[in-house]
């Protein structure tokens, strides 16, 4: 403390450091991956443990127990970044009910090299960050003109390790609790989401949660199901036991008692009656009813409205051109000027 009883900021320092990754027993990460032209997400789970390979060449800034490690060559606006992510780490511990924060350590890298050579090449091409909660690390892709995408990104992979590390290491957490609650935590749920769970509510081709442990074995489309439900899940969760349900629930794990035990604390139900509740919570939300009068509905009859008369007034005007085009130019002149030039014509 200094004289003035006001606490001493923390000093920042860049050192040359090697990126290398504690060994770590077998335990899952999350990549997270975005097909950059629809904004399309997906989320997988790795299991097993490893060790990436280091590199010289990388400068490190630290902060508030964050380390943030960026190729030499890339450092500009390092400080910005990581007074970025120091805030975002704040707020997801908050809403996770002000859980604990370990030390983190990160590394943002442009280059698809450095991202898979840091990845040990674990990662899809359209892999845009991975965490190893058991390991404390994250290791981001910074793309150019998707700073809003990568402090998504950060806020997902903060999520996976705060919940990791709050909870006893006994305790079972589902993976569609782990997954639903980083994209909750990280505000990505689109539009075009709600028509692909609309789709699966009326085909019958939803996913049991209990199913989604297994994401690893299925299909791309299946997998973007699979996390778009894990997402509704966990806003049911809050739908059942309101705002305060999702920390007062990870209170509960924290506490030492079992996800069954915490999840029927929140909402009154075993897990079987929660699947129950949850699909027909999915039903009316997705219906064909809902899905025709949701809000964002209205907007797109909106729109598709507006570009159905756009369509109309165009292909009048073309026909318009057309007759006009067609009809002999002298016939609205006198007929003393018509004579004269039929004249001058021939």
């Amino acid at each position: 403390m200094s004289s003035s009883g006001r606490s001493r900021p923390m000093k920042r320092r860049w050192v040359r450091a090697r990126p290398l990754f504690c060994r770590w027993v077998p335990s899952f990460s999350s990549i997270w991956g975005r097909a950059s032209s629809r904004a399309l997400v997906l989320c997988l789970l790795l299991f097993g443990g490893g060790q990436a390979a280091g590199r010289d060449g990388f400068s490190e800034v630290r902060s508030c127990g964050l380390s943030l490690l960026i190729p030499d060559a890339e450092s500009g606006g390092a400080s910005a970044l990581l007074d970025t992510l120091v805030a975002l780490q704040s707020e997801v511990a908050q809403e996770l009910g002000d859980v604990p924060i370990p030390a983190i350590t990160i590394y943002a890298v442009r280059s698809d090299r450095d991202f898979h050579d840091l990845t040990q090449n674990r990662i899809p091409h359209w892999g845009v960050g991975v965490a190893y909660p058991q390991a404390k690390t994250i290791v981001l892709r910074r793309r150019a003109g998707q700073s809003t995408a990568l402090l998504q990104t950060a806020r997902h992979e903060f999520s996976h390790i705060l919940l990791h590390h709050a909870v006893p290491k006994t305790t079972r957490i589902p993976v569609w609790f782990n997954e639903g609650l980083a994209v909750w935590v990280a505000r990505e749920w689109r539009f075009q989401q709600s028509f692909k769970v609309a789709a699966a509510a009326l085909s019958d081709g939803l996913i049991p949660l209990r199913d989604v442990d297994a994401v690893l074995g299925f299909g791309a489309g299946r997998a973007h199901l699979a996390y778009d439900q894990s997402y509704l899940a966990v806003l049911f969760i809050v739908t059942l036991g309101g705002e305060s349900a999702l920390p007062n629930l990870i209170d509960s794990l924290r506490d030492g008692v079992t996800f069954d035990v915490a999840l029927y604390r929140i909402t009154r139900t075993s897990p079987a009656a929660f699947e129950t509740a949850f699909a027909a919570f999915v039903g009316n939300r997705f219906g064909l009813q809902a899905l025709l009068t949701s809000e964002e509905a209205i907007w797109l009859y909106i729109v598709m409205l507006v570009v159905v008369v756009w369509l109309g007034v165009r292909h009048k005007n073309c026909r318009t051109i057309a007759r006009w085009d067609e009809e002999d130019t002298l016939d609205g002149l006198p007929l003393r000027l018509r004579a004269k030039i039929k004249r001058e014509r021939e």
